[in-house]
């Protein structure tokens, strides 16, 4: 049977595979042990980068969970394909290949998640309304940049998250910029009443810049636009009404609302200069016209008020030495016509006075200079008129009573020359002519004494121990003295006139105890 067996197999040709001869060749052949050693550890690194290595690696979908949609979507939906063929490559590739691909997926990780964080903070800025296009473009690149990423290209992949990360960058370097240019804007918009304009800029630059107390402050200013706009409109009509006190007050409270609104600041100091010089204008206006109704107060008054107003201005300046000239003159003038009518009144002494005050205001006043010079000695005649009348005891003596006649002289010369005008100068020429005459009359003056008492009348006459005595005497006051040895002198004063007794008894009895 054994012969029958083997003639059978050989009769089948079995050549095996060469694989499986090579394989027996191999197992039949002895190896090192170093060999088997090697191989088991390189089995071991292997399955390590393949199986574990990539499970401690960041993957796309794990970074960019949380990011905006517009990049992040592709790098997180890789095909299952792709996963199974990367696995697949995985175990042709070596560790250090592996290891290498995985620090390049890292490194785009990394560029990615910059990215994603840049973009995130770009919209909440309001990125895509003031620079839409820019940001569109950044986004397209890094769409690119999933692709090449899906593939694996890693290095690729990031130089593209890299190039968009960096044109966001430039977007957010140019936030500010945009910031200032749009509260430029905004300012412009509220300065010039433009409320559709600002309320469409304003919502935009309080995204942009939510933490600018900047546009914070202009923001706030928006929503009160429609009420100054409203205030504003009626302080200018009250302004073309001529109701300046009003439009002062309406833009003010406008100012009051946004006192940072510059515009109206203007304004509102054009409407309070026009009030001013209103106001200045009427008060010139007031004080001319008092003025010329020489109401020289009220004048003052208002040129004063004037001046008050507009310290500056000229007007009130010239107004003012205008009303001193009108005072001046107003002044002379009742000085003169006040010293017509105290000559009229043949009051010389008074018409003296005033002509006197008129020169010391203007010396070169003329009609005053001439009425001074015809005043001034009708006032020295009836002063000496009025004392001989007034005194006429002080005719007894004949220098003052000579002097009385003189004086009468003079009156009557002037009398003369203006009877007509002159009653007053008549009736003290009268009154003079009297006393005058009355004291060149001697009255009979009876004297009597004890015989012992010496009697002596002053500036007279000595008469000497008398018992009784007649005389003749000017009416006059006379003094006259008694005196006697070893008694006291007495002294008596008498006025001798046409209308007493003209009796004077002296004589000493008070004797004087040694």
């Amino acid at each position: 049977m054994t012969d029958d067996s083997k003639d059978a197999l050989r009769a089948a040709s079995f050549e095996p595979r060469a694989a499986t001869h090579s394989t027996q060749e191999v197992s039949d052949t002895p190896r090192p042990v170093g060999t088997w050693v090697a191989l088991a550890t390189g089995a071991v690194l292997l399955g390590f980068v393949v199986f574990i290595l990539p499970q401690f690696a960041p993957t796309p979908d794990s970074q960019s969970s949380a990011a905006p949609s517009t990049i992040s979507e592709d790098a997180q939906t890789a095909p299952a394909s792709s996963t199974s063929a990367a696995q697949e490559n995985a175990s042709e590739r070596s560790p250090f290949a592996e290891a290498q691909l995985a620090k390049f997926r890292r490194s785009a990780q990394e560029a990615l998640q910059s990215l994603l964080e840049t973009q995130s903070r770009l919209e909440s800025r309001g990125v895509d309304q003031w620079a839409a296009d820019d940001f569109l473009a950044a986004s397209a690149v890094a769409l690119e940049g999933d692709s090449l990423y899906r593939a694996q290209d890693f290095d690729a992949a990031e130089a593209l998250y890299q190039q968009a990360l960096d044109s966001l960058n430039g977007l957010e370097a140019r936030l500010s910029g945009e910031i200032d240019r749009r509260l430029a804007l905004l300012l412009d918009a509220i300065e010039s009443g433009d409320e559709a304009t600002a309320g469409t800029i304003a919502p935009l630059l309080q995204q942009m810049a939510p933490d600018s107390d900047a546009v914070f402050d202009a923001v706030e200013r928006v929503p009160l636009m429609p009420a100054i706009t409203e205030l504003e409109t009626a302080a200018k009509a009250s302004f073309e009404q001529g109701r300046l006190s009003s439009a002062v007050s309406q833009v003010g409270e406008a100012l009051g609302l946004d006192p940072a609104h510059q515009r109206l600041a203007k304004v509102a100091r054009q409407y309070k200069s026009a009030l001013t010089q209103q106001r200045f204008e009427d008060a010139m206006t007031k004080g001319f016209a008092l003025l010329s109704d020489n109401d020289f107060a009220g004048a003052r008054a208002s040129f004063q008020s004037a001046r008050n107003i507009l310290p500056a201005a000229d007007g009130p300046k010239a107004a003012l030495a205008q009303l001193g000239e009108a005072e001046t003159l107003s002044r002379l003038n009742d000085l003169l016509s006040q010293a017509a009518d105290l000559a009229a009144k043949e009051q010389w002494a008074k018409t003296v006075e005033v002509l006197e005050a008129a020169l010391a205001i203007d010396a070169s006043l003329v009609e005053a200079s001439d009425g001074l010079n015809q005043a001034r000695p009708l006032a020295e005649l009836f002063a000496k008129l009025d004392t001989i009348v007034e005194q006429q005891a002080r005719l007894v003596d004949p220098v003052v009573l000579s002097e009385a006649q003189l004086s009468l002289s003079e009156a009557e010369a002037a009398l003369a020359a203006s009877a007509q005008t002159s009653p007053v100068l008549k009736d003290k020429v009268a009154a003079v002519r009297s006393a005058v005459a009355t004291a060149s009359t001697p009255l009979p003056v009876v004297i009597t004494s004890d015989g012992l008492t010496e009697i002596t009348i002053k500036r007279v006459a000595r008469l000497g121990p008398v018992s009784s005595r007649t005389v003749s005497l000017r009416p006059g006051q006379y003094q006259f003295l008694g005196s006697r040895d070893g008694y006291r002198d007495v002294l008596i004063t008498a006025s001798i006139n046409a209308t007493s007794d003209n009796r004077i008894d002296v004589r000493c009895e008070e004797a004087i105890i040694r």
